[in-house]
């Protein structure tokens, strides 16, 4: 069983690295709830640094990687240019507190996918699968979710810190959304001093 989520993990982080790669700018990428690092692998490059971290050493990927606390990035202030939190947050027990530290070590672009819910139902079964896929991540180690939110209460949030959405979209195909609604926001500073690098067209 594992070895079968293993192969779904690597097929939707290669989903998750071309969904959000237009998007990425500057030379250094941060990952922060990376995984097992398979995403940050797909979004190395020759002229870009890409470092994950998360709470445990979770990495399988062939990657800098950079296990923290959970609470304090250690980092200096703006060290990123771009930094993704892929699937991350509902996963957090302070998601606000995630975000502020993500805020705080990139200089110029945040990329948040969240799992996402519309309905009762659909918070149903996001609970519901999300923990069934996860128990058999990293022997059991990886938390369960804690923070599924509907996207305007993720914007609110974002809004609250000083961000702004520069590109939103619903991610995956019309029949992997019957359950599961991924959703992609793109954010910057709204007190940035210079405007960022434009992504592709909405």
């Amino acid at each position: 069983m594992r070895a079968l989520v293993d192969a779904l993990v690597r097929r939707y982080a290669r989903a998750q690295a071309g969904d959000v790669a237009p998007w990425v700018v500057g030379r250094r990428l941060l990952d922060l709830g990376a995984g097992e690092g398979y995403a940050t692998e797909l979004l190395r490059a020759p002229t870009r640094l890409a470092c994950g971290v998360d709470v445990g050493p979770f990495r399988r990927a062939a990657i800098a990687y950079v296990v923290y606390d959970g609470a304090h990035l250690p980092f200096a202030d703006g060290a990123f240019d771009t930094t993704l939190l892929l699937l991350v947050l509902h996963h957090c027990e302070k998601p606000e507190a995630v975000l502020d530290e993500a805020v705080r070590v990139t200089r110029h672009r945040l990329i948040v996918t969240e799992s996402v819910y519309r309905n009762r139902l659909d918070l149903f079964w996001l609970r519901l699968l999300d923990a069934r896929v996860n128990r058999f991540r990293h022997g059991g180690r990886m938390r369960h979710p804690t923070s599924f939110r509907a996207p305007a209460d993720w914007e609110a949030l974002f809004a609250s810190r000083g961000l702004q959405a520069v590109a939103r979209r619903w991610l995956g195909s019309r029949g992997e959304r019957l359950v599961h609604h991924p959703w992609l926001c793109v954010l910057t500073r709204g007190t940035a001093t210079a405007p960022w690098p434009a992504g592709p067209p909405q």
